[in-house]
């Protein structure tokens, strides 16, 4: 129950369970110096009431008393190493289970959910379950299952002493499961707001030039302060309400103890108990009621968590992209038969999302191995989804994507990605050495082909320029580095991997001449023999395609060669015609 509960692993749930089991032993145990007093006190009465007062084996209890502590201490210990050091194994675990649940997740999750989202979860979620793994719940269960244990005792010794003992304690208890949708509404708001604020640091950091180099810093500052403002006071409503209802509950718990007095005085008066079962129960109250309220006090931090597992399992339950690890294909064809792709179904964003999608319609077409194949068009007309689909970066609404007559979507996606080397617009480069950012493209090559293959990429020129050559750290996402530098080693990285599908995803766009040359020869060296997909924007570095597809909306417009398509006058001939007088315009 406990590993379903708190979707715990294995491992973490046997030390979950040791952790309340000693915790339970402890505060049990803990009673033992009350059952000493309630020895000592027989002791004294009977002596008195018999043969006088005479001093009880002042050494016998003593030897019981120093056993007490000693075995407290060992206890204590061992729920140590089950709790905390458990706990924080645990939540590496549940960070690197996140991280690859993460890595399988379809790119169609990604647009459900903001950065800001994930990274809450990854961090401040995660935190709070180790946070209550290491003490809340061990604390909460092992006070409840220890309480339990003793009301059942109290009950043979007299039912209606232990009824008035714990029926306060019910009453709060029920108070606070009622509450718990309101508990749990507040909690929410929290978590949305701590989301929100992480947001907009993410795009303060994201937009940062921009920001410093424009007037709107001021009122973005502004932005900011607002949210954390809101956050705040959010935060402290639901401290207060949450607040309002533990301690209300723990404060409803103690009248229990007046109870006890003045209904087991009752009794006692009628002769309906005896003294000392009267005294026992007074003893037991003082007692009782710190664990009692130390379980109403972690009730708030357990609902907290219950919500912050929630959010993790969101994650990890979220369908993931699934099929086999065997990919054998009939070489490296591509064949696109009637397909269609919308983000606003179940592949991307929410359906009921007011953000218009690019969605592409009745794509039928073959990219064949040996062959450049080139995606042109507009801006949103679908070029990088359907290029995209090749690689199952999504799943087509409808239709198949096949790779050598293999359906891609039977496939798993690492397993299928194998084939691919893609090279996008947008660089993603680590903040490592040169050499370890090449090698990504292959961590099983040698040393002689890395560099091969950042000579192949024209590479070697300025890597050669480096403090450090090779090992130059530069920086995160290589912002030591030029866009053209950066396109180039990413083209190394490429060419290392040795794919038979090539996907060229505006590898040029934004380049300066000099750098797209070389990028291109560089491009030259990469798709010889190869499946190639090229999107472009540049209608000239796709003259020598085999094919070009032309799109528009969503569908294909026109198919041909650059002379065939020139020669139709029709959507392509525009945008060749248009580029061309841009390229020739000067001030």
């Amino acid at each position: 129950m406990l590993q379903r509960f708190f979707a715990l692993s294995d491992a973490g749930t046997r030390n979950l369970r040791s952790a309340v089991t000693f915790g339970t032993i402890i505060n049990l145990f803990l009673m033992v110096p009350l059952g000493l007093s309630l020895y000592v006190l027989r002791y004294f009465l009977a002596r008195i009431m018999q043969q006088g007062f005479q001093v009880p084996n002042v050494w016998a209890v003593s030897a019981a008393a120093l056993a007490m502590i000693a075995v407290l201490f060992i206890l204590e210990k061992l729920k140590y190493g089950k709790t905390y050091n458990s706990a924080y194994e645990e939540a590496a675990n549940v960070r690197i289970s996140l991280a690859e649940s993460l890595r399988k997740l379809p790119l169609s999750y990604f647009g459900r959910r903001d950065l800001s989202y994930l990274t809450s979860t990854l961090l401040n979620d995660v935190t709070l379950i180790e946070e209550s793994l290491s003490h809340a719940v061990p604390e909460l269960f092992g006070g409840i299952i220890s309480i339990l244990i003793a009301a059942a005792l109290l009950a043979f010794l007299d039912w209606r002493m232990t009824i008035a003992l714990f029926i306060f304690a019910f009453a709060g208890f029920f108070i606070i499961v009622a509450a718990r949708s309101v508990l749990d509404k507040k909690a929410k708001q929290v978590f949305a707001q701590k989301d929100s604020i992480y947001d907009s640091f993410q795009q303060m950091i994201d937009n940062i030039k921009v920001l410093k180099s424009s007037d709107k810093k001021t009122v973005y500052v502004q932005k900011l302060k607002d949210d954390i403002t809101e956050a705040t006071y959010v935060t402290l409503k639901a401290e207060a309400v949450g607040g309002a209802f533990i301690f209300g509950s723990a404060a409803i718990v103690r009248f229990g103890f007046p109870l006890v007095i003045s209904y087991g005085a009752y009794l006692l008066s009628q002769g309906r108990i005896e003294l000392l079962t009267y005294i026992v129960f007074l003893l037991v109250s003082c007692r009782i009621f710190d664990p009692l309220t130390t379980v109403f006090m972690m009730l708030g931090e357990f609902f907290l968590m219950l919500i912050a597992v929630e959010r993790k399992q969101a994650i990890v339950n979220y369908p993931k992209q699934t099929g086999s690890e065997s990919f054998k294909p009939n070489g490296y064809d591509i064949r696109y038969d009637n397909v269609s792709f919308s983000y606003n179904e179940s592949n991307g964003k929410d359906a009921d999302s007011d953000t218009e999608e690019n969605t592409v319609s009745g794509i039928d077409f073959t990219a064949k191995q040996g062959e450049i194949t080139a995606l042109v068009g507009h801006s949103g007309c679908g070029k990088s989804t359907i290029a995209r689909l090749a690689a199952r970066f999504w799943d087509a609404s409808s239709g198949t994507v096949s790779v050598g007559g293999v359906d891609v979507s039977t496939v798993d996606p690492e397993t299928l990605l194998a084939a691919f080397s893609i090279v996008f617009q947008d660089v993603v480069l680590f903040n490592d050495t040169v050499y370890n950012n090449i090698l990504i493209g292959n961590r099983n090559a040698t040393k002689e082909q890395v560099l091969a293959a950042a000579k192949a990429a024209q590479c070697d020129s300025f890597i050669e320029k480096l403090p450090q050559g090779y090992d130059t750290e530069i920086g995160e996402n290589g912002y030591t580095l030029s866009g053209g530098e950066r396109q180039r080693l990413s083209i190394a990285r490429a060419l290392l991997k040795d794919a038979p599908i090539i996907l060229l995803d505006e590898a040029t766009a934004a380049l300066d001449p000099e750098n797209e040359t070389l990028i291109q020869y560089a491009i030259g060296t990469l798709i010889k023999g190869k499946t190639v997909i090229v999107i472009a924007h540049r209608l000239r570095t796709v003259e020598k395609a085999d094919k070009i597809i032309v799109l528009n909306k969503g569908m294909i417009a026109e198919t041909g060669t650059h002379s065939e398509l020139m020669e139709k006058n029709g959507i392509y001939r525009q945008m060749y015609r248009l580029q061309r007088e841009s390229e020739q315009w000067s001030a």
